[in-house]
């Protein structure tokens, strides 16, 4: 039987309705995994808790002390989180959250392109190979612990667009671009979140 995951997003403009129908596609592509759809993390005190990974693509302002605890009992206790673009400036005023997915968004510049590249020895995506993307580059509060494995360079800087994380016994992989629906169409971009969600779910390849 494949492992469940639970795709949960919501949204319009933010994320875009468009590039939220380009990330279903690609995940129902997937081969061996079952999937669900929710709009909220809210669903999940009610859910059964035999999920492989939780994908999350949405911008919410807040969240109930149930589905945060939810939410940390099911990472903490081996589950896999794939969170992309504005999942981390959702529940600003919630840090336990931000433990949870490694960073906190604290700001981004406009819409642009900038080009995405790994980093030595960045394990799993080290042979993605770099790519251009017009999107926001988020920038965050990092929590100890993160592995960056992409990076954009923005005034000299360089910027980690994706990281894996642990908390507890459970993966966490964030992935900054998200924010138009042409980043989610994106073949490259595509394969990164693959990778991302196979990682998570302690099904990496290689």
């Amino acid at each position: 039987m494949n492992p469940k995951a639970l795709l949960i997003t919501d949204g319009i403009i933010h994320p875009p309705l468009l590039g939220r129908v380009a990330l279903r596609r690609a995940l129902a592509a997937l081969a061996g995994f079952a999937w669900e759809q929710a709009r909220s993390l809210e669903v999940l005190p009610s859910r059964p808790r035999n999920y492989a990974a939780l994908v999350l693509y949405f911008h919410h302002a807040r969240i109930s002390e149930r589905a945060l605890e939810a939410l940390e009992q099911f990472v903490a206790g081996g589950g896999g989180v794939l969170a992309i673009h504005s999942a981390t400036a959702s529940f600003k005023e919630t840090p336990a959250y931000f433990d949870i997915l490694g960073g906190k968004f604290v700001g981004h510049g406009p819409v642009e392109h900038f080009e995405v590249r790994p980093v030595p020895e960045s394990g799993l995506f080290g042979d993605i190979p770099p790519f251009t993307v017009r999107d926001e580059l988020y920038r965050h509060e990092l929590r100890p612990g993160i592995q960056a494995h992409l990076v954009a360079v923005e005034r000299g800087e360089e910027v980690p667009v994706l990281w894996t994380y642990r908390y507890g016994q459970g993966r966490v992989c964030y992935a900054v671009p998200g924010h138009c629906a042409a980043t989610m169409r994106h073949p490259t971009y595509q394969e990164v979140l693959r990778r991302g969600l196979l990682w998570v779910c302690g099904r990496e390849e290689g």
